[in-house]
């Protein structure tokens, strides 16, 4: 082999080798091998100069169950790395670790930042989600509403707009009863799958999505009562059916 093609190969085959390994942390990170990930991860946030390296950081923050060291990575994708495909989606989940933290405010300043910097971003659906909820926590319900209604009209089939609906929705209603909680998951497709399975018991289910310090949670819920007794007398059917539920204020 000549001197060109060995030094060559000293370049290329540890930049593929890189591109593996990479590919292979992010295949189990989505195969919810967090700690194996986390591991592969590491090694390669060694090479600071590779190309991809952004994408080592953001997955770190994803991986980082400290709020403070997750921001810190994502910080690390805008500022150091701002060409990196993950820069907006970085933006996106420092403006939701301040979600988390009730930092509002801050999380608003993010995402007009976020919009400023990368304006073609993919994520426009998701960012006017987090933007209506911020305003509407702050109180400025009517700015929140806005923004929820936008996202409705630009985006109808996204997943955001459907929990943008669910938020309006609410507080259109003002119907108050009593039900029965039969599970809550961080995972829809989990709920989704217990749901189906309480319906083949012929169980009357619906899925409700609640915020709670930023994080989404997707709750079973089973019948409407108007008052505590009718409620209390339901979970004694649905224990008697071998199932578990608490009794909670809807909607």
């Amino acid at each position: 082999m000549s001197r060109h093609r060995i030094i060559l190969a000293c370049i290329v085959i540890p930049f593929l080798l890189f591109g593996q390994d990479i590919d292979e942390a992010i295949r189990l990170f989505n195969s919810f091998q967090f700690s194996r990930a986390k591991e592969i991860f590491y090694e390669l946030k060694k090479d600071v100069d590779h190309p991809r390296i952004g994408e080592v950081y953001y997955y770190l923050g994803r991986l980082s169950v400290n709020p403070d060291s997750a921001a810190q990575y994502y910080y690390s994708v805008i500022n150091d790395y701002p060409q990196s495909r993950y820069a907006d989606i970085a933006y996106l989940e420092i403006a939701k670790v301040n979600i988390a933290r009730k930092n509002f405010a801050t999380a608003i300043a993010n995402f007009d930042e976020l919009l400023k910097r990368y304006p073609d971003t993919e994520y426009h659906d998701e960012i006017m989600f987090w933007q209506g909820v911020s305003y509407i926590s702050i109180g400025n319900t009517g700015r929140g509403e806005s923004i929820l209604g936008s996202l409705q009209s630009r985006f109808p089939k996204s997943v955001w707009s459907e929990r943008a609906a669910n938020i309006t929705q609410k507080k259109e209603s003002a119907k108050e009863y009593y039900t029965v909680q039969l599970g809550s998951y961080r995972n829809r497709e989990n709920a989704e799958n217990y749901a189906a399975s309480l319906r083949e018991k012929g169980i009357d289910i619906k899925i409700v999505e609640a915020l709670v310090k930023g994080q989404t949670y997707y709750r079973v819920w089973s019948g409407e009562f108007a008052s505590l007794e009718k409620a209390k007398e339901y979970v004694s059917k649905l224990n008697s059916m071998g199932l578990k539920g608490n009794v909670v204020r809807g909607p």
